[in-house]
């Protein structure tokens, strides 16, 4: 049930296959890893997954516009301060979804972050007609707004970020909420009034970012600074997590590149306890990998969709086989075709490295090579590929294992579900292989 090659071609792809695996999987991939991907259809739903995930009511809400950061950024701080989900709205106008999720928090006052020209009255009128009183908390600039919310949040020490970019805002927001902790925003270059006004009443401070965001200058303008820095946001992120988190196994994962999600996911990490670790859309930077391994952290909560986050950078933190059956079974009747191995028809090997190339796993093309690729054992586990002797001595035929005694393969009927008891496949089994580590 397999396509086969020249010997010399197979002995090349096995070659290079077991190379792969050997370089790029990674030590995450280790047994015990969960991984969680809380995602919506666009960012305005990715925040109420967030908020049903982390909040059955609430008291208060915090509300930012959804396509636009400045004076959002210190807004984490303030949600923590009222154990408050951040909800996104559009400038104008709050999103169907986002009313019934105010109305299953029931709160009884939102505070809207940033002045009409980011989030316009008819918002404040929406909100106010459900029942919710509105505190509106804004300035003449992100400057100011953040210095308001500061006000709101109080505390002795403060954190200082730049503000004209959003990644190291949202990588201390965790801390500067679970500590009350206020963030206030500087220029790169010089301390804006607003917040030069507003640092006097701090008696300490930190600074997040390298000198390419924020001067040395900048930093010598701020009460007893300590700064914390990476050559990128990436780094700098796990800067953070190293110096707030050691004793954490769990971490929030959200787009170094994107706002939204990571706004909503700093209050989640803040509840959970976790630091922010930002990420690429198709990959996770080297520095995040290393503070992964180097915390031991094995769970992690990924904000947003595949398109924000895809399963190939998810995969790198550890390999998430209930991804992998859920992508096997979208192949569900997908007919049979011998050498065949996309979608318009599998034979059984061609669709095993279909279906693990997505998870950056390069398999051998024939069964029998599958067979002597990776460690075996006689109890299959979920992911491993289960093995049979069928038309002629030797593994013939593969699938791959999804619990419950069944299996998932290319079969003659095409792509389907059988079970390991099945009076044909049962006295076939030769064993599993696994290639997931």
């Amino acid at each position: 049930m397999s396509n086969y090659r020249k010997p010399v071609s197979i002995t090349f792809v096995t070659v290079v296959s077991i190379i792969f695996l050997i370089i790029f999987q990674t030590p995450a991939a280790a047994a015990g890893t969960q991984i969680d991907r809380v995602s919506g259809v666009d960012r305005y739903e990715t925040a109420i997954k967030v908020s049903k995930q982390g909040w059955n009511s609430a008291d208060t809400v915090v509300i930012a516009v959804g396509n636009n950061f400045p004076d959002a950024l210190a807004g984490a701080p303030l949600a923590d301060k009222y154990n408050a989900p951040i909800l996104l709205v559009t400038e104008d106008s709050v999103p169907y979804s986002v009313k019934e999720e105010l109305k299953r928090l029931n709160p009884n006052k939102a505070y809207i972050l940033g002045g009409d020209s980011v989030i316009a009255p008819s918002v404040e009128n929406q909100i106010k007609n459900l029942g919710i009183k509105s505190i509106r908390v804004a300035g003449e600039n992100r400057y100011e707004t953040a210095a308001k919310i500061a006000e709101l949040v109080g505390g002795s020490q403060v954190i200082v970020t730049y503000g004209k970019d959003f990644p190291d805002s949202l990588a201390i927001a965790p801390v500067a909420a679970s500590k009350s902790m206020p963030i206030l925003l500087t220029e790169k270059n010089y301390v804006p009034e607003e917040t030069k006004k507003a640092l006097s009443k701090y008696q300490s401070s930190i600074l997040v970012g390298g000198t390419g965001v924020v001067s040395e200058n900048v930093k010598n303008q701020l009460p007893r600074a300590t700064r914390i820095s990476g050559k990128d946001r990436y780094e700098t992120a796990t800067k953070v997590a190293e110096k707030y988190y050691s004793g954490s196994n769990s971490t929030v994962i959200a787009a170094g590149d994107s706002y939204a999600d990571a706004l909503t996911g700093s209050v989640l990490a803040a509840k959970k306890g976790s630091p922010v670790m930002l990420v690429q859309s198709n990959n996770v930077p080297t520095s995040v990998k290393s503070t992964v391994d180097k915390l031991g952290i094995n769970q992690f909560t990924i904000i947003g969709g595949t398109s924000v986050i895809s399963e190939k950078a998810q995969s790198l933190f550890g390999f998430d086989t209930d991804s992998l059956i859920r992508t096997a079974k979208q192949y569900i009747g997908t007919p049979y075709k011998w050498g065949g191995t996309t979608p318009s028809g599998f034979d059984c090997s061609g669709y095993l490295n279909f279906v693990y190339d997505k998870y950056d796993i390069d398999l051998p093309r024939t069964t029998s090579d599958i067979w002597n690729f990776g460690s075996r054992s006689n109890s299959p586990e979920v992911g491993d590929i289960v093995m049979f002797e069928t038309y002629k001595p030797g593994p013939s035929h593969g699938g791959i294992y999804i619990g419950g005694n069944q299996f998932i393969h290319a079969g003659n009927d095409g792509v389907e579900i059988t079970s390991m008891g099945n009076v044909y496949w049962k006295p076939r089994y030769l064993g599993a292989v696994k290639v997931i580590n």
